[in-house]
């Protein structure tokens, strides 16, 4: 069962109250991380970030030794990368740091980050993002290691650069437990059951724009990463309005992220729909292929001797069309019947009537010379009714009675020779011409 955390107090350390949205300062200070992530006393620290600005810029890295503050400038390694070093110090050493970079107008200041010489490295691989819901606004972490994990330092910075939650030392995730965050926006919704000062996440959270969730280390290594790049691919795929998410981003049992029901407070529930277009996540499906027709699907499926009409059926998913040159036979004339003249189509699971020459006067709904066959049809003679394909291959024949063709037998007018039900075996049924056969009916008699 989740165990959502409900621990005491204590303020987002550092200056992560700061980055609620605000006018652009015209500096940006992003990837903010340190190295290596478990310090002794015998190692250097090289702290690094990403700095951009449009215009020259300087950087200072400060760092904060028993309540004793020193300035470090940072040195442009690359193109936007600056990085500082904070010398070695004894086992125990508590240090804090940020980053404070100027330009000619504007001065940004960084998060701060801290850590303990000597302190027992703490594994966070367990820690993943497991919902992120933009209806209800929340992010929920998931601790799938074998040990608690205390959040202190933990980060999330949405869109790449973007602080917007730091963990604090009152909060620790258990193994198999759930930590649950909730946006600013949303405030009034939590302010009773949660401490907003450890509990909420300072941005917004939409379900239909792309987004980028990111959980760091408090080294500023990244532990799991939400990004979705290309949102539009979920509309088109499922026919999501405005490609709006109709719940949760969540993560299945898979690993991959699945459109599914929120869960805040319980297990999450498998998905059907993967989410599309995130970076790393699954791939898109190719565009189907179009199926090729499938002409064994068409079959004789009603004949009738009273009201002489010849139907056809498609027992597939795709329409038929009745190409040009396609015939039938009856009994051993050497000349076909009818011949398709292209302009006919049978739809998936539907019908084509065709009437004999004898009848057209009794149906004035006959539309084009492509619905009639050039011959009469009995209900009471030895008879072969044969449908092929254009190049002479065979679909489909019914034969009743055996002798000479031509010659009377016994008259089973006005009921048909019918399939039972659609595409089924040849039964003797009440005529239905252009809608679904008897699902049963009487054994045809050959004599």
């Amino acid at each position: 069962m989740k165990k959502i955390m409900f621990v005491a107090l204590a303020l987002l350390m550092g200056l992560a109250s700061c980055v609620k949205d605000k006018q652009y300062a015209g500096i940006t200070i992003s990837n903010m991380s340190y190295t290596p992530t478990a310090v002794t006393e015998f190692t250097d620290v090289t702290v690094g970030a990403t700095i951009t600005s449009f215009k020259p810029v300087t950087a200072q890295l400060y760092y904060v030794i028993a309540e004793e503050t020193t300035s470090v400038a940072m040195l442009g390694v690359a193109e936007g990368v600056y990085e500082a070093v904070i010398p070695a110090q004894p086992n125990g050493t508590v240090v804090s740091f940020w980053i404070q970079a100027e330009n000619d107008e504007f001065t940004e200041v960084s998060q701060t980050m801290e850590y303990e010489v000597g302190a027992v490295a703490i594994d966070y691989s367990g820690l993943r993002l497991n919902e992120l819901n933009g209806h209800d606004k929340f992010i929920e972490i998931y601790n799938a290691g074998a040990e608690a994990i205390n959040m202190n330092g933990v980060s999330i910075y949405k869109d790449t650069d973007k602080l917007t939650w730091t963990g604090n030392g009152a909060v620790s995730v258990e193994p198999g437990g759930y930590l649950f965050l909730f946006s600013e926006d949303v405030y009034a919704n939590y302010i009773q059951d949660y401490d907003t000062s450890l509990y909420m996440f300072h941005s917004g959270l939409s379900s239909k724009k792309n987004v980028r969730i990111e959980l760091k280390t408090p080294a500023g290594e990244t532990i799991d990463d939400f990004n979705l790049t290309q949102i539009e691919l979920n509309g088109e795929a499922y026919g999501y309005a405005n490609n709006e998410a109709p719940a949760s981003y969540s993560l299945n049992a898979d690993g991959n992220w699945y459109y599914a029901d929120a869960t805040p407070g319980a297990a999450n529930v498998d998905g059907v729909n993967p989410v599309l277009g995130l970076e790393g996540g699954v791939t898109p499906p190719e565009p189907p292929t179009p199926n090729e027709p499938d002409y064994t699907n068409l079959v004789l499926n009603e004949l009738n001797g009273d009201t002489k009409f010849i139907e056809l059926y498609n027992m597939g998913d795709l329409d038929l069309e009745l190409t040009s040159g396609m015939y039938i036979e009856k009994d051993d004339k050497p000349d076909p019947v009818w011949t398709a003249d292209g302009t006919l189509v049978v739809p998936a699971h539907g019908y084509v009537v065709l009437y004999s020459e004898d009848v057209v006067a009794d149906h004035p709904e006959i539309e084009g010379t492509n619905y009639v066959f050039n011959s009469g049809l009995s209900g009471k003679k030895i008879i072969r009714i044969a449908l092929f394909m254009a190049d002479g291959t065979q679909l489909d024949e019914f034969i009743r009675g055996n002798g000479e063709y031509g010659a009377t037998i016994s008259n089973v007018a006005p009921q048909s020779y019918a399939r039972t039900p659609d595409g089924g075996d040849w039964k003797l049924a009440d005529p239905t011409p252009g809608e679904a056969n008897p699902a049963e009916g009487e054994d045809i008699p050959q004599e």
